[in-house]
């Protein structure tokens, strides 16, 4: 049972969390990390299945919410780190410090799947309780897809998706510099003309933006965003919008992997 309902509500939370976005910008090719749609669906359901099961194999309800609780915090605070550049010793610490809470955070979520499945399993005895043994699991796949639609991106992200990938576009049938949009003419580094791909997606982000300083105004900063721009030919550029309504600040730079890939031992 802690399988299934884990592995439902897995499936529920990425494809209402990723659906949501690729519906309303349906014309956007949007980056959708590690394994794109279908991949994340797929991964979210075999994550969520693998919950269930750490949350419901123990006899106490409190060990099993514990260990699924740890191991749900455990992943998610462990790639996010790996994909730092820091040391050894400053990750371990880091880890501690954002674990601990989120460790703490992510109880509810699994008291409630734990309670779910012990409901579930208590009514199996009765024969008249057929319908209301699956009220719970419905439920929580309905308050697990209200949450997942918070994913949808903000106006704000959705403008400016729309207005770079139409950018791209223009700027993707240009056969001169003359013909590009100001914004990719005036580029601070790369040449569009020669380092653009053909296809590509966009990620629109306004955290750690610091590492795109050299883009950023000194004024403002509590409005800047970025759009991420990876081409199918390995470059990626990255935009730099000071406000919603002004013209970016472009560069082609390296970005990150989706799938952090870094030696686990680093010099302090």
């Amino acid at each position: 049972m802690g399988i299934g309902l884990g592995a439902a509500l897995g499936l529920v939370y990425v494809l209402v969390s990723q659906g949501i976005n690729v519906v309303f910008l349906s014309n956007i090719p949007l980056f959708l990390p590690p394994l794109g749609f279908w991949g994340n669906v797929a991964l979210g359901t075999l994550w969520g299945g693998l919950l269930g099961l750490i949350c419901a194999w123990p006899h106490s309800t409190a060990i099993g919410v514990t260990l699924a609780s740890l191991a749900s915090v455990t992943i998610t605070i462990g790639r996010s780190l790996l994909s730092m550049n820091e040391g050894l010793t400053r990750l371990v610490i880091m880890g501690l410090v954002l674990g601990i809470p989120a460790a703490f955070l992510m109880v509810p979520a699994m008291l409630a799947l734990r309670w779910t499945i012990n409901g579930v399993v208590d009514l199996r005895s009765h024969p008249t309780a057929g319908g209301q043994r699956w009220r719970g699991p419905l439920i929580l796949l309905a308050l697990c897809a209200l949450i997942a639609a918070f994913s949808l991106y903000n106006a704000k992200a959705r403008t400016l998706l729309i207005r770079m990938n139409d950018t791209l576009q223009v700027g993707l049938a240009a056969g001169s510099t003359a013909e590009l949009p100001v914004e990719l003419q005036t580029l601070r580094s790369g040449d569009f003309l020669t380092d653009a791909g053909d296809a590509y997606t966009l990620q629109w982000t306004e955290t750690d933006l610091d590492r795109f300083i050299d883009l950023r105004p000194s004024n403002n900063y509590s409005a800047h965003s970025a759009v991420l721009v990876r081409f199918d030919n390995g470059q990626s550029l990255v935009c730099l919008y000071p406000d919603v309504n002004l013209r970016p600040n472009c560069a082609f730079r390296p970005l990150a992997s989706a799938i952090p890939r870094r030696p686990l031992f680093a010099e302090d």
